[in-house]
């Protein structure tokens, strides 16, 4: 029979076991807070007794202690969320539209449209201030800069205190180094709340997949989540973070950059009975390819003689293709590769007197974009908004690369 525990070591006993559920409570992830992305402010309260660089909301005030994630950052399509395509479409469209698009490009609540005038004058000063985060050399950012103390926060586009800040409070992923959750004392703006939510997809989720209503021919206009849901990355814990965000960096790479699409596809290029095959597989892309509706990818095949001239040539293209129609938009067509699938490309019977075939892709990321800019264009918009449309259709075009390009000598029969 075991002898009863003594008053000191009933105590010590209790001690231990509220110690250690204490410390269980410290574990739990809090998670993201209910309505993280619902009409998010980052306004910091009266309440926070903060210094007023603590308070500060601008991208440049939070680079004086995360220079390293602020110059990847400032690189990314997400710094130029608030770009000239986007601006230059809102003139005669009104504020409230507007703001229907700003949920994305610039989320916060402090970064949406006020009234007409809001919009026109910031439209204005978009046009007049020079590209603020476009310099290629790292660089200690001054926060008293005069120029960008002027910019409204909303011409940072999706910029740091969009994804961490809410009501003030900092969020962010467990600490490298300790992978703690929960509350973390740190010197700076009351420390933050580090939750794993931002390691999920989930988090991607409020812009890149759309919502059931915005649905055509089933899928909604941007499909994101659910496709890469219906893949094996899904199932193997491959996130968004993980391929857009390596080592946490603050690139957000995608179909505008070369080495990021070259690195999700593999190619094969082979000789089949006088003629050519190349083989596309998406091995490392955990949506289809690709997942929005803007970009357009070109395959092509031309056979050469001897000399080197083209005897015949052949063309697909991959892309979902949307156009409006009558009473709505409709889907022309989708032909894009979806996670681990391999797409043949053959061509077809050639010539006798064919020496060799050539195969290449390109990429035009923005090509549903040329084509609104062109249309804009052509009809009468305002100084500023067409001062706009100009320079995205500048970019646009020059956005296009050459992604694969190789020849393949025919065997001969003899």
């Amino acid at each position: 029979m075991k002898k009863p525990l003594s008053l000191k070591q009933s105590v010590l006993a209790a001690i231990s076991i509220i110690g250690g559920l204490i410390l269980m409570a410290a574990a739990i992830d809090p998670g993201l807070p209910l309505g993280y992305w619902d009409n998010p402010s980052a306004k910091v309260p009266s309440s926070h007794n903060w210094s007023e660089l603590e308070k500060d909301l601008r991208p440049e005030a939070c680079a004086q202690c995360h220079a390293a994630q602020f110059n990847v950052w400032k690189k990314s399509l997400h710094a130029h969320a608030y770009s000239p395509g986007l601006v230059g479409q809102f003139p005669g469209q009104g504020h409230t539209y507007a703001n229907d698009c700003l949920v994305c490009h610039a989320p916060l609540k402090e970064q949406l449209y006020t009234d007409p005038t809001d919009m026109d004058d910031s439209i204005l000063l978009r046009l007049k201030h020079a590209e603020g985060f476009d310099a290629d050399a790292d660089a200690d950012y001054d926060v008293s800069d005069r120029d960008t103390k002027l910019l409204p926060l909303r011409h940072t586009g999706v910029s740091c205190a969009v994804c961490h800040v809410r009501n003030g409070d900092r969020f962010g992923p467990p600490p490298k180094t300790t992978g703690a959750v929960g509350k973390q004392d740190t010197p700076a703006h009351g420390g933050f709340t580090a939750t794993k939510d931002f390691e999920q997809s989930q988090f991607c989720a409020s812009c890149h997949q759309f919502p059931d209503y915005m649905a055509i021919n089933g899928k909604p206009l941007e499909n994101t989540l659910i496709e890469w849901k219906n893949s094996s990355f899904s199932d193997k814990g491959v996130t968004c973070q993980v391929c857009h965000m390596p080592d946490r960096a603050h690139e957000f790479r995608g179909i505008h950059d070369p080495k990021m699409v070259k690195k999700g596809l593999s190619f094969s290029l082979t000789e089949q009975n006088h003629s050519a095959n190349l083989s596309i597989t998406s091995t490392w892309i955990g949506h289809a390819f690709p997942t929005y509706v803007t970009p357009k990818v070109i395959v092509e095949a031309e056979a050469l003689n001897a000399v080197g001239s083209i005897m015949q040539h052949q063309q697909w293209e991959i892309i979902r293709e949307v156009a409006y129609q009558g009473d709505g938009w409709k889907e022309l067509r989708d032909t894009r590769i979806m996670p681990g699938e391999t797409r043949q490309f053959l061509l077809k019977a050639l010539p006798t007197d064919a020496r060799s075939v050539r195969y290449t892709v390109r990429v035009i990321p923005d090509n549903f974009y040329k084509g609104l800019y062109e249309s804009l264009l052509s009809d009468e918009l305002t100084a500023v908004a067409g001062a706009h449309i100009r320079k995205a259709n500048q970019q646009a075009a020059n956005n296009d690369y050459l992604l694969y390009e190789k020849v393949i000598t025919l065997i001969q029969a003899h």
